[in-house]
């Protein structure tokens, strides 16, 4: 296997968008995960309400994040008079510069806290980029793709997690960790469809 690909340091505290929060969920041990990357998620309240509205799938991910509630592995947080101006600031505006509330409240906890961003949508990536460009910001991939993660659960566990999230939550993977992935979920991957179809061909392929 390829050695993981995210090694990098994070803070003590994470910001998590909602969709984070819904691909950790998928895996069937969001806590186990948390642990073993060695952090504690915060959230905005915001994304509190975003997983109470949504219904979509069988999980009940409101639930679940109430579970890290109880364990002490995730807080939710009300903004500040600063977070509230960032977070005006980013749904207010034309629709190619302005972000859903959950993204926005996300990236507003991170720009005042000063921890490390965990967000997975490109629109949200580049604003982040053009306004914030000293936020540290990774994508749940990197989570699951880390070597705290996969030293602590080990390789064939990770790969049956990922496999989990791609099919329960279509969870985004950036193109940096498409080889480990590919080597995790073996021909699995071709069964992914929110993977891009050349990563599944090569898959197929490699079958």
């Amino acid at each position: 296997m390829r050695q993981p690909l995210f090694s990098g340091n994070v803070s003590a505290h994470i910001v998590v968008d909602t969709s984070v929060i819904i691909n950790l969920n998928a895996t069937g041990r969001a806590g186990d995960i948390v642990r073993a990357f060695g952090v504690k998620l915060r959230a905005s309240d915001v994304v509190r309400d975003e997983l109470l509205a949504d219904r979509f799938s069988a999980r009940n991910d409101a639930e679940m994040a109430a579970a890290l509630v109880s364990q002490e592995l995730l807080e939710f947080v009300e903004f500040d008079d600063e977070g509230e101006r960032i977070f005006a600031s980013l749904v207010s505006g034309s629709a190619a510069e302005t972000l859903d509330d959950g993204e926005a409240a996300t990236l507003a906890v991170g720009k005042v806290s000063g921890n490390t961003v965990v967000i997975d949508e490109r629109k949200a990536l580049r604003i982040a980029a053009e306004r914030y460009a000293g936020m540290h910001i990774i994508a749940t991939a990197d989570i699951l793709c880390s070597e705290r993660v996969v030293t602590k659960l080990g390789a064939e566990q990770v790969g049956d997690l990922i496999f989990n999230s791609l099919m329960g939550a279509r969870m985004f993977v950036p193109e940096r960790h498409h080889g480990l992935i590919v080597d995790l979920l073996g021909p699995r991957a071709i069964d992914c469809h929110s993977l891009p179809a050349a990563l599944r061909q090569a898959a197929r392929q490699a079958g």
